[in-house]
């Protein structure tokens, strides 16, 4: 073979004698870095010690949904779990909202509170008047919370006065409390999960786009395209944990894209709350963050148009969530809005998680649902219990 053969094979200008033969080939792939991927690669590190395990990120650090959520520690509202039940039965109900308190449960032992600055500061959710009727099925959303918390009493109605306290609009009518709940900072959570996987020899390749995954009787591998070009990379086990994009690198599954908007406020001189809170059965959620307020959603306005890959904003979700701040959270605050992003989840039809085979050496774990926080270790359990005992 002359040079000139030489540089037209694909990888030869990409990756050195060296880098092929320490990087081209790995035990476990795993498409994506964000809090699914790096629990994931977590998990199977301590099932499969000896293994050699890299994980693919397209972004300079985990960033469809991440380091873009609303930071919240929570397993669901008593809205949401309501009409879950109603939609979907109880006992599938219960066992999507079981599975983010296990996960929650799992991720707290795995990254320090402090790290993390885990706060447990509780859930509530706002009760305007479309929602009045739900404030009479209190005990059935705690009957069927007590089998997650062991708490017959894990809802609570706020009395008068202390909801008054808490600053909102008269068109807030009641507010439930769940004190089980908490939130985070997103950001030093991906920083502390980054910083455990280094620490177990874990290999995180950032600028790595996956264009294509195959699977072939050998192995699997992954069409990959960098900064300096397009090369291949071998594995026994592909694992994809890539949220909003799983469609892209497995069309076959039932997962839409779905995008999240999110607001915060400038600082509020003695913000009369703390703590999460939703309202509108989870599609609109807010939180303290210090002295500001942080508030996403909306998605519900606008379903089809938020379907979407691509990030940014919507003018209607927008002003939905000014106009929350300024006649719901917040009336006769003065404040402006200091940051506004956009953030990209995965949605299936049944809020259940998708953790399962595709082919010989390829993987799916996915099944945020907007709850990536709560789910991700739990997700990670399963597929690393999967290649176990495949």
């Amino acid at each position: 073979m002359n040079i000139n053969e030489c540089i037209a094979k694909p990888d030869s200008p990409i990756r050195s004698y060296w880098e092929y033969m320490a990087f081209q080939h790995v035990d476990i792939c795993i498409v994506g870095a964000g809090i699914i991927g790096l629990s994931t690669a977590l998990e199977c590190r301590k099932r499969f010690p000896n293994a050699s395990i890299t994980i693919l990120e397209k972004a300079p650090h985990g960033h469809g949904a991440t380091t873009r959520n609303a930071g919240l520690a929570c397993f669901g509202s008593a809205t949401e779990l309501l009409h879950d039940i109603d939609v979907f039965g109880s006992d599938h109900a219960l066992n999507i909202a079981n599975e983010r308190f296990l996960g929650l449960t799992s991720l707290l032992k795995r990254c320090a509170p402090d790290a993390i600055k885990y706060e447990p500061l509780g859930g509530a959710e706002l009760i305007r008047e479309r929602e009045l009727q739900y404030l009479h099925r209190i005990d059935e959303v705690n009957a069927f919370a007590e089998n997650i918390t062991g708490d017959p009493q894990t809802y609570r109605i706020v009395s008068a006065q202390e909801q008054q306290g808490l600053g909102f609009s008269q068109a807030v009518q009641a507010v439930i409390v769940n004190t089980y709940e908490g939130q985070l900072h997103s950001g030093y959570l991906h920083a502390t999960l980054e910083s455990l996987a280094r620490a177990e020899d874990i290999r995180i390749e950032h600028g790595s786009d996956v264009l294509h995954v195959n699977d072939i009787d050998e192995h699997g591998t992954l069409l990959v395209s960098s900064q300096h070009g397009e090369y291949t990379l071998h594995a026994q086990t592909i694992i994809l944990c890539t949220n909003a994009m799983m469609s892209k690198l497995a069309p076959e599954l039932d997962i839409k894209p779905g995008r999240g908007q999110v607001i915060v406020t400038s600082p509020i001189p003695d913000l009369p709350f703390q703590g999460a809170f939703h309202i509108d059965e989870g599609f609109y959620y807010f939180r303290s963050l210090g002295d500001r307020v942080l508030l996403g959603g909306g998605r519900n306005l606008d379903f089809e148009g938020e379907e979407t890959f691509e990030f940014g904003h919507s003018g209607i979700i927008m002003e939905a969530l000014e106009t929350m701040l300024h006649e719901i959270i917040l009336p006769k605050k003065e404040f402006c809005i200091d940051y506004a992003w956009s953030g990209l989840m995965g949605f299936t039809p049944d809020k259940k998680p998708r953790v399962s085979s595709l082919s010989n050496h390829v993987y799916c774990a996915f099944g945020c649902n907007g709850m990536g926080i709560a789910l991700a270790s739990r997700i990670a359990e399963r597929i690393a219990s999967l290649l176990e005992d495949s």
